[in-house]
């Protein structure tokens, strides 16, 4: 937030430089440039240039609002998140164009992106070094003007990544309903259908074929703890929000864990996974076979190796918190 604060300062900087040297267009004109633009994409998203952008996005007095999605698409960037967003930005946006079909409505909002290829060098004016970034440039004047029309951010997390929840706080923040318009995903559906039908089927073989009486508890037990670890390492999480494998910075390099408690990698989730079931498996080595060892001195040290292997995986796992928590006061042996 940081950065997207310091960007948006830079922003208002720049947009004020241009207005003293060139002067700005009439609000009719800016959103006929930006309409045209817009109308060359299928999606309905204006293709900017810093030109376009500081000329008819931050001009002022202007009785439209821009939601400009701040990008990297071009493979030398190597960045997925820039990927996902797009995606999510352009069903919000073909949403809000099958939707806007009085002319009130379609002179609202238009829906811009800046790419990194387009403008590295305003960007650089602007000290942007993260993306994507979701920037609302508000209308100041007219019937839907914003009583502070200062650019503001939106918040790119879990759920204003995915098409349904960027158009709810879009939503939100213009006062009005926007419905993403999201294609319907068959082979998904069709993936759902078959693994149903295939545990369905798993399910009637084993109760034909298996009694389940003659399983131990050990058995009972091991699926127990698979089905806690699974359902407390976000699985569920990622199976609702489909984040990315893995993270990655503007330079490739791969990213294990998101920065924050509101994001998480796939990747992520099987770490996490994997910490609990080695803190699981030293609790129940420590309360069930290390006390059937004969020997006293082998006793004691089975004891002393599960007992140090539990505090530092713990320990990993609370330096993982407090990663992602950074205010968390508490820590063992790991920063």
């Amino acid at each position: 937030m940081r950065i997207l604060g310091h960007a948006l300062h830079r922003i208002l900087q720049l947009s004020l430089l241009l207005l003293l040297l060139v002067g700005h267009s009439s609000s009719a004109q800016s959103l006929k440039q930006l309409q045209t633009q817009a109308n060359k994409d299928r999606d309905g998203v204006a293709r900017l240039d810093p030109d376009l952008f500081m000329k008819h996005v931050i001009t002022e007095h202007k009785d439209y609002s821009v939601v400009v999605q701040l990008t990297a698409l071009s493979p030398v960037y190597k960045c997925d998140a820039c990927k996902t967003v797009d995606k999510a930005f352009r069903a919000v946006s073909r949403g809000w164009k099958k939707q806007s079909s009085s002319k009130d409505a379609a002179q609202r909002i238009v829906f811009g992106t800046l790419d990194m290829d387009d403008g590295e060098e305003l960007f650089r004016q602007m000290s942007i070094e993260g993306v994507p970034q979701l920037v609302i440039f508000p209308a100041s004047k007219g019937p839907h003007a914003f009583e502070n029309p200062s650019p503001r951010g939106l918040t790119l997390g879990a759920k204003t990544s995915s098409p349904e929840g960027m158009a709810s706080r879009l939503g939100e923040l213009f006062g009005i309903e926007i419905k993403a318009d999201v294609p319907v995903n068959y082979s998904k559906h069709l993936m759902n259908i078959a693994t149903v039908a295939a545990g369905l089927y798993a399910v009637f073989l084993v109760y034909k074929y298996v009694d389940l009486r003659s399983l131990g508890r050990n058995i009972w037990a091991i699926c127990t703890i698979l089905f806690v670890l699974l359902m407390t390492s976000g699985f569920m999480w990622n199976r609702i929000n489909e984040p990315p494998y893995v993270g990655q910075t503007r330079s490739g390099d791969p990213v294990l864990f998101a920065p924050t408690n509101s994001q998480q990698y796939g990747i992520e989730t099987q770490i996490v996974a994997a910490t609990y079931a080695v803190c699981a498996l030293c609790i129940v080595a420590l309360v069930r076979h290390v006390p059937r060892i004969q020997n006293s001195d082998q006793r004691t040290f089975v004891t002393f190796m599960f007992t140090v292997a539990l505090i530092l995986t713990f320990s990993y796992l609370n330096s993982v918190f407090r990663m992602k928590m950074p205010g968390y006061p508490f820590k063992l042996l790991l920063p």
